[in-house]
């Protein structure tokens, strides 16, 4: 299965620690129009995923729903993909599709990293605000994975536009 793993764009400044309101963050005007040029790049690279599966952060559903539009899919909303993601959490994801060829996972950071990190089987990978990676997984669990790409959001904004 091809696994690509999506950080969400530019959000809103969550503000002094005592508001915690980590969870109603937006995409900034500046995030979703980055969001739309590095879209734009996924689909110019070819990147069709079978299914798209968000954080119900905000924040990720926005950046699901701008990426859906581009790619022609109706994002679902997953809490096992919120902040604090457990990697046995992804692997169930990736097993409710034994079908797909692909699958898109939008979340956060560090999460995303370590995830990535297990399933290559060790490692750091960075993950700016959205930076995709795509991987190669023939197992869901430790080292059963191997780092096909890493699109930096420079990299799909230059594709994009």
């Amino acid at each position: 299965m091809e696994l690509l793993l999506l950080r969400h764009g530019l959000a809103e400044d969550p503000g002094p620690a005592t508001e915690h309101r980590d969870e109603p963050r937006a995409l900034t005007p500046k995030g979703s129009m980055r969001m739309r040029l590095g879209a734009s790049g996924m689909r110019a690279l070819g990147v069709a995923p079978d299914v798209l599966v968000s954080s119900p952060l905000t924040r990720c559903a926005q950046t699901a729903d701008i990426v859906g539009d581009h790619l022609g899919l109706e994002p679902a909303l997953d809490d096992r993909l919120r902040p604090g993601m457990r990697t046995d959490g992804a692997a169930e994801i990736i097993a409710e599709h034994p079908g797909v060829a692909s699958l898109m996972m939008c979340g956060h950071q560090p999460d995303l990293s370590l995830l990535a990190g297990v399933l290559v089987g060790g490692g750091y990978i960075e993950f700016r605000k959205g930076t995709l990676a795509i991987l190669d997984v023939t197992s869901a669990r430790a080292a059963g994975a191997s780092l096909v790409a890493l699109y930096p959001p420079k990299v799909l904004r230059h594709l994009g536009s």
